[in-house]
This record gives structure tokens, sequence and C-alpha cells, in this order.
């Protein structure tokens, strides 16, 4: 049964599902973490007009603010990500997989146990944690129970394009706005140890990924360290693998507003078509 949220979450930041045409190609799509479908929506839309299934599931206590995250366990995102596969899985006959940022840990864990996937697109993957002073979070839990990322000089960007992109309409120069942002972006110590030890439970999987794989990096990308991605290439076993870096792009390289996201898009289509025996 897929997650069933107790808060009100916007239409557009809800699970979907895009039927594309009879060649029988889909691909499940993973967001990341305080990330939810809204932000790979464009690319999907776009995927399935050539062709491609697309399914993206909402994982548990995302779709919101992220407060919403206060004691959800790591081990329910997983559970989401697997149901979302046994949904589309028995619509299609050759699957694929994207995945953003701490997606591609769940990624990982699919394809690992059920290892009927065609390709593997990662989006910014998530190698460690994007501040080290996280690392205490599984901690500090049970000591202080928000985090407060705003305050952080290297989250606090972050923060902000999370708000504009939860509510465009923002004014964050606005006093009243400026007020009310440490209970907008407060994250529960509780979710961010969940993130924490998600970045290591996926450490297990990279050496195991041996599968067509394709890589996207932004080179200005406030999350996830572009050196990063480098590790996880050269522990990939498979030797089909690319590595594609945007020196100007941002964490979210597949979306609109980044003026790389055309070429993000044709180029996942071309690896899908490629990996599925060329038909298209």
């Amino acid at each position: 049964m897929p997650f069933q949220p107790d808060y009100d979450v916007p239409e557009e930041r809800k699970p979907y599902t895009l039927m594309g045409d009879d060649r029988g190609i889909g691909c499940l799509m993973l967001h990341g973490f305080m990330g939810s479908p809204y932000s790979s929506r464009p690319m999907a839309e776009y995927l399935s007009a050539q062709g491609i299934t697309m399914h993206c599931p909402l994982l548990p206590g995302h779709g919101h603010w992220p407060d919403k995250l206060y004691k959800v366990p790591r081990q329910s995102w997983l559970a989401e990500a697997e149901e979302a596969y046994h949904q589309i899985r028995g619509m299609v006959d050759q699957l694929f997989i994207i995945s953003h940022s701490m997606g591609t840990v769940m990624a990982g864990y699919l394809i690992n146990k059920y290892r009927d996937f065609r390709g593997l697109v990662m989006l910014t993957p998530l190698y460690d944690i994007p501040d080290k002073r996280l690392s205490v979070m599984p901690y500090l839990r049970y000591v202080m129970p928000w985090f407060y990322p705003h305050m952080l000089n290297s989250m606090a960007d972050l923060m902000r394009q999370r708000m504009l992109d939860f509510d465009p309409t923002l004014d964050l120069d606005d006093p009243e706005v400026q007020k009310n942002i440490p209970k907008m972006t407060r994250v529960p110590t509780s979710g961010l140890a969940q993130m924490v030890q998600m970045v290591k439970y996926g450490r297990q999987f990279w050496s195991k990924l041996d599968l067509p794989v394709l890589i996207f990096q932004g080179g200005d990308d406030p999350a996830v360290p572009p050196e990063t991605m480098t590790k996880i290439y050269n522990m990939l076993p498979s030797q089909d693998k690319h590595l594609q870096t945007f020196p100007e792009a941002g964490h979210e390289l597949m979306r609109p507003f980044e003026p790389v996201h055309e070429q993000v898009w044709r180029m996942i289509y071309e690896f899908f078509v490629e990996r599925a025996g060329g038909k298209g």
C-alpha cells in the first residue's frame, strides 16, 4: 500500500505515474531528502512524451515543510521505494531507475535486491553528508529535537532554495517572513539522523552495481561536493559507466531553472533507448 500522508501535500508534490507508449520501457524515479516528486515531474513529462512510462513515489515525511520528518524512520523510505518498484514493474517489460541525491541509496538497495533493472541514472548522488557537523545528529537527537540549518553558512543557500521551491511567492527579505524562517526550515534531528545513517548504509552498494550507469554532477552543488561523485564512479564495477559534469549547475540540474536541463533530459532518454536494445 503506497504511503498515505496524515498532513496536507500540495497537488504538485504528490506521487505521479505517467504512461508512455507500447514499447514497454519504464522508469522508477526516486527523489532525495527533503525533496518530492515535484522536482522531477517536468523531466518525467518530457520522458513520457518520448514513450517512457514514469513513476515517482512520495517518501514518508516529505512533500511539505521538513518538520514532517519528525520520527520518520529510514526503513519507511526504503519500504516506499520498494512499494513503488512493484507498482511500476507490472506495467513495463524493461525497467530503468533514476535517483536524485539520497534517492541513490534507495536505488542501490533495489538494484541489489531485484537485479532486473536495465540501467541506473544518478543525479548528484549522495556519498557523504553535506556538512561534517551533521554527523553528531544520531546522538544529538536524544537531547535536542530540532535543528535549524539556516544558521549554518554551508546550508543557508540550500535552505533558501528549499523555501522558495515550496512557496515561490515568499519574499525572503520581508521581516515577517524572516521571523518565520526558523519555524519553516527547522528539521527534526531525528530526521537528520536517519539521513546520516542512510548515507552510511548506501556505501555498501556502490561496488555491487554492475549495470549501465549514467552519473550527473553539478560543479556548483551546495549539497553534494563534486569530488564525492568521483569516488562513487570509481567504485562502480560496471564497464558501462559515464560521469557527466556541468561546472555551472547546482544540486537539481534536471529542473527547468537550470540551463543544462534540456541536455540532461536528452542524455537520459538516449541512455534508456540504447540500453533497451535500441528501440525508439
